[in-house]
C-alpha cells in the first residue's frame, strides 16, 4: 500500500462505518448454501445455482451477478465466475457504487493470481480496486484490499505481516467479523512462516474460535482454513493439521462438497504433514487423491501438491517420476527444493545451487521456507567443492535458527554445520554437531531427518576410526530407511555397513532362501552379475537405466549380506549347485 493509499484509508472525514457483512446482509448471499442450517435435499448447492441463474436472467443486477460468480467460484467454475464478476464490476461502476466495484475487482484479482498464477493480470485488478477506493475514502473495503492476494501464495512474509496487521485494525474499526477472522488467520500464517510458531498458532486459534462461535460466514471461514492448513504444512504440525483439516472437511460436507478447492487443500496439507512425520503410505494416498480428475484445477494447490509428491518420489528412488511431476511448474517457488535434490542425485551440483539461489532470492522474511533451501545449498556447495560458500550458507542458517522456535530448523542448522566441519576435516567437532542435531529433535517426529543425521554421523565416525559407534548409528539409520521405503538412502547406508564389515543379516543358505529374499527383477539382475556383466551391460540387457541397475545391485548385496559383486556371484553359483544336488 502506498503512502497516498494509507492516507486515504485512515484520514478523517466522511467515514462509512458500515461493515461488509451488514451492508450485504440485505442481498441474496452464497453463504446460505453452505450454512449448517440449510435443509437437507438431494443437491442443495445445484438448486441454489439454478435459482441464482434465474435471478440473473429475470432481474439482472450487479449484486446478482456477483453472487452468481461466487457460487461458480466455490464450485471451481473459475472461468464462469470471472465472467460474472467482470460484468458485475462494470454494472457497479455504472451505478456509481465504487465500494462494491472495488470488492469485485479484488475477487477477480484472486482468480488471476491464486487460481491461474497470472500475477501481472491480477495486479492490474488490484490497482483498479485501489484507484476506486481512493475516491471513496476510509471504508472497510480497504481491509479486504490489504488481503487481496491469498496469504499462502505471498512470498514476501514481512509484507504479509504488515498487511494483515493493517487489515485487523480496519476490521476492528468497522466491526467486520469476516475481515477480522481473515486478518487473524493471515497474521497467524505470517508469524508461523517467520518461525514464531507459538505466537502464530495462537492467532490462528483465535480465528478458529470466531468461526466455531458462528461469527464468521462460511465463505470467509473457508479462506481462513486455507491459511490455517498452510501454516500446518510449513511447520509440519501434525496435531493442528489433523484437527483443522477435520473441521474444514465438516464445512465442505455441509456445503455439498464445496468449496472444492478447500477439500483439496485439506488433503494436501495433511498429506504433507504426514510425509514429514514418516507416514508415507497415508501421505501418498492423500496427495494422489488431491490430484485426481474431479478435484480443483486451481494452479496454486496443484503445483504445491506435485512438489510434495515429487519429494516423496525422490526419497523412494524414483527420480524420473519426480522430474516429470515438477516439469510443468519448475518456475514455482515450491519446486525449488525437490528440483535441487534431483540435480544433486544426478551429480549436477551447479544446477542445484542455481535453483536454490533463485528460490532464496524470491523469498523474504520466510524462515520456514528459506531454512530448508539453505540446508540443501550447503550440500550443493560441498559437492561443488566450495567449502567457503557452504560455510556462508550454514552461517545464514544459524542466524535463522537463532530466531525461530521450531526444533526442525535448529536441527537442520546443526546438521549443516556438521557437514561443513566434516568437509573441513574437523571430525570431532562434526560428530558433536551431529549429536546436537539429534538432541534438538528430541520427541519431534521427523524420522527421515533423524535417520539422515545418524547415517552421515556414521560416515564421520567410521573415518575417525570409531567403528563400533559407526555401525550402531548406521544400523539405526538403516532400520528407519527400510521402514520408510527410502530406497536410495537405504542402499547408501547398507553400502556403508558392508564397508564396515557388518552385513546385519543372515546369509541365505539354500536356493529357496534366495528366491524368497529377492524380487523377480533382482533375481534376473543377480543372474547377470553371476555372468560377469557390468551395470551398463545389465541395463542394456534389461532395458533399464544404468543408475537403476546400480540400485538393484546395491539392494541385492544388502539382502544377501555380502560386500561385493564377486561375493554375490559366488553365492549364486554355490546355491545353484546346492539346489542341483
Amino acid at each position: 500500500m502506498t503512502s497516498s493509499t494509507r492516507d486515504a484509508a485512515t484520514k478523517t472525514g466522511s467515514v462509512d462505518g458500515e461493515g461488509t457483512c451488514e451492508r450485504y446482509a440485505r442481498a441474496p448471499t452464497i453463504d446460505c448454501v453452505i450454512s449448517r442450517d440449510v435443509p437437507e435435499s438431494a443437491d442443495p448447492f445445484e438448486l441454489t445455482v439454478r435459482q441464482a441463474e434465474a435471478v440473473v436472467r429475470d432481474h439482472e443486477t450487479a449484486e446478482a451477478r456477483r453472487q452468481l460468480g461466487g457460487l461458480y467460484y466455490v464450485d471451481d467454475r473459475f472461468a464462469d465466475a470471472q465472467q460474472q464478476w467482470e460484468i458485475a464490476f462494470r454494472l457497479f461502476r455504472a451505478d456509481g457504487n465504487n465500494r462494491a466495484a472495488a470488492r469485485t475487482a479484488i475477487d477477480i484479482a484472486g482468480i488471476h493470481i491464486d487460481v491461474h498464477g497470472h500475477v501481472a493480470a491480477g495486479g492490474g485488478w488490484v490497482e483498479r480496486a485501489r484507484m476506486l477506493l481512493e475516491r471513496v475514502g476510509p471504508c472497510v473495503e480497504w481491509g479486504y484490499f490489504e488481503l487481496a492476494t491469498i496469504a499462502c501464495s505471498r512470498n514476501d512474509i514481512d509484507e504479509l505481516l504488515a498487511s494483515a496487521e493493517r487489515a485487523l485494525e480496519i476490521a476492528l474499526e468497522f466491526n467486520d467479523p469476516d475481515l477480522e477472522a481473515q486478518a487473524l488467520a493471515d497474521f497467524g500464517l505470517a508469524l508461523v512462516t517467520k518461525g514464531r510458531t507459538a505466537e502464530g498458532m495462537a492467532r490462528l486459534d483465535a480465528a478458529l474460535a470466531a468461526i466455531s462461535a458462528g461469527e464468521v460466514s462460511p465463505t470467509a471461514a473457508g479462506i481462513c482454513y486455507c491459511s490455517m492448513l498452510t501454516a500446518c504444512d510449513r511447520a509440519g504440525d501434525v496435531r493442528h493439521a489433523q484437527e483443522w483439516s477435520g473441521m474444514a472437511n465438516d464445512l465442505v460436507r455441509a456445503g455439498g462438497d464445496r468449496p472444492r478447492v478447500l477439500h483439496t487443500h485439506c488433503r494436501l496439507a495433511y498429506g504433507s504433514v504426514l510425509l514429514a512425520a514418516g507416514r508415507w503410505p497415508e501421505a501418498e494416498a492423500l496427495m494422489v487423491e488431491a490430484l485426481g480428475p474431479v478435484e480443483s484445477p486451481a494452479t496454486l494447490h496443484r503445483d504445491l501438491t506435485l512438489a510434495h509428491l515429487a519429494e516423496l518420489r525422490i526419497e523412494q528412488g524414483r527420480l524420473e517420476e519426480a522430474a516429470e511431476l515438477l516439469a510443468p511448474f519448475e518456475d514455482r517457488i515450491h519446486s525449488c527444493a525437490p528440483l535441487a535434490n534431483i540435480h544433486l542425485r544426478r551429480d549436477q551440483p551447479d544446477l542445484a545451487a542455481a535453483v536454490l539461489r533463485r528460490g532464496l532470492n524470491e523469498l523474504h522474511g520466510d524462515a520456514l521456507r528459506i531454512a530448508p533451501l539453505l540446508a540443501t545449498l550447503v550440500v550443493a556447495e560441498l559437492q561443488r567443492g566450495d567449502v567457503q560458500a557452504a560455510t556462508e550458507a550454514a552461517d545464514r542458517l544459524d542466524e535463522i535458527a537463532a530466531t525461530v522456535d521450531l526444533a526442525t530448523i535448529r536441527a537442520d542448522a546443526h546438521l549443516a554445520r556438521a557437514r561443513v566441519l566434516g568437509a573441513a576435516g574437523d571430525d570431532a567437532a562434526a560428530v558433536a554437531s551431529f549429536e546436537r542435531a539429534l538432541a534438538t529433535l528430541g520427541e519431534d517426529q521427523r524420522p527421515m531427518l533423524a535417520a539422515t543425521i545418524r547415517h552421515e554421523m556414521a560416515g564421520v565416525l567410521s573415518r575417525s576410526g570409531q567403528q563400533a559407534m559407526a555401525i550402531t548409528q548406521a544400523r539405526a539409520a538403516l532400520a528407519c530407511f527400510e521402514r520408510l521405503g527410502a530406497a536410495i538412502r537405504r542402499d547408501q547406508v547398507a553400502a556403508l555397513l558392508r564397508g564396515l564389515g557388518d552385513t546385519g543379516r543372515a546369509r541365505p543358505q539354500r536356493a529357496d532362501d534366495l528366491t524368497g529374499s529377492l524380487s523377480v527383477r533382482e533375481q534376473e539382475v543377480l543372474d547377470l552379475v553371476r555372468q560377469g556383466l557390468s551395470n551398463a551391460e545389465i541395463a542394456s540387457r534389461l532395458f533399464i537405466s544404468p543408475k537403476t541397475a546400480e540400485h538393484h545391485v546395491s539392494r541385492i548385496l544388502t539382502k544377501l549380506g555380502v560386500r561385493s559383486r564377486g561375493e554375490a556371484a559366488a553365492m549364486a553359483v554355490r546355491l545353484a549347485a546346492t539346489s542341483d544336488t
